[in-house]
């Protein structure tokens, strides 16, 4: 009963992977394109200035240490290879040579910490460590929430031109109502993995594909499927009930929802800003994204786990709510 739907979210799902495709494809045309300055060695490069002495030795555990040491220029690095495992990079240096202080900073599977002592800096470098699955998820929701734009108006189609063909199938409108936005969730959940999948290709690409799935990464994928399907639910009722604008509702639902979340940022600092700033308050909390917190703080610690529970509540609440208004609304369309 629910073919054309399912129609659509297979088209869907096709264009999605030719996209991920395509990028999977740069990221092969990327990697061959820097490979010779993907060693270590080649970062460090800038170290080896004239009166550099190199030392190699094997440790009993099979790391392979490298040591750059320069006593004029007050430089010393020591490289510990531990293969799969990755490098562990120390390098003490004048702080006038020292790059901008950063003195924790995490790119996907580098991280790097620098520490100041009078003169000397001492920077220290890990590589090839795990990537926060967070990332993965702030990633896939980007995709889900696009999938969930583009499928979040079924009944408005339905209702579109041929509506008194759709009430003639020989099925409950509210059996046919969950059957089409299960087919639509389906589709959305699939965006999001074919998106994991890809990304993952990608950094497998460059360095070894460790995933860290502990603290706030675990808490990212139960708001991270929750979400976009909240989303998905808002965007399915709003356009079931504005039938005849679905095409501007799915148009302006994300600048409108953008929007109202930079004015719940103006200070209330008169009658008019306050005015302005509580309203938009009040919108907000009916926006499922209100609750995602994929910034900040919760990419390094694990901030938001007090109200995770309560976060992720809302979204199956929001999703229950607002699908269930759909189906209402679809039950009470007349040809």
């Amino acid at each position: 009963m629910n073919y054309v739907e399912w129609l659509r979210v297979r088209n869907c799902l096709r264009i999605v992977a030719i996209l991920l495709a395509i990028f999977v494809l740069l990221a092969i045309i990327l990697r061959v394109s820097v490979n010779r300055y993907m060693s270590t060695d080649a970062w460090i490069q800038h170290f080896q200035d004239p009166g550099t002495t190199v030392t190699r030795t094997l440790l009993p555990d099979g790391t392979k240490r490298t040591i750059w040491n320069n006593p004029r220029e007050q430089t010393h690095v020591v490289i510990d290879d531990h293969g799969y495992a990755g490098k562990h990079i120390v390098v003490t240096e004048p702080s006038s040579r020292s790059h901008e202080n950063h003195d924790n900073v995490a790119v996907g599977s580098i991280h790097v910490t620098e520490s100041r002592h009078g003169s000397i800096t001492t920077t220290v470098i890990d590589t090839d460590g795990s990537v926060p699955f967070l990332y993965y998820m702030a990633i896939a929701d980007l995709m889900a929430l696009v999938v969930a734009m583009v499928l979040a108006a079924p009944f408005a189609r339905e209702a579109e031109n041929h509506l008194e063909i759709a009430l003639t199938k020989p099925v409950s409108r509210t059996r046919y109502a969950i059957g089409v936005i299960a087919a639509d969730v389906v589709g959305i959940l699939a965006s999001s993995l074919l998106t994991v999948v890809a990304v993952y290709v990608c950094q497998v690409l460059f360095e070894p594909g460790r995933i860290d799935f502990s603290g706030v990464n675990t808490r990212a994928i139960g708001i991270g499927i929750a979400a976009p399907l909240a989303w998905y639910a808002l965007l399915c009722g709003v356009t079931t009930w504005l039938k005849r604008s679905y095409v501007a509702v799915l148009v302006a639902a994300l600048p409108i929802a953008l929007v109202i979340g930079l004015l719940t940022l103006v200070e209330p600092s008169n009658i008019v800003a306050r005015l302005v700033h509580d309203v938009a308050w009040t919108l907000s909390r009916l926006d499922p994204w209100t609750y995602v917190q994929f910034h900040g703080d919760a990419l390094l610690n694990d901030v938001g786990a007090a109200t995770y529970g309560w976060r992720l509540s809302v979204e199956v609440v929001f999703f229950v709510v607002y699908s269930s208004l759909a189906v209402w609304q679809w039950q009470r369309v007349e040809a």
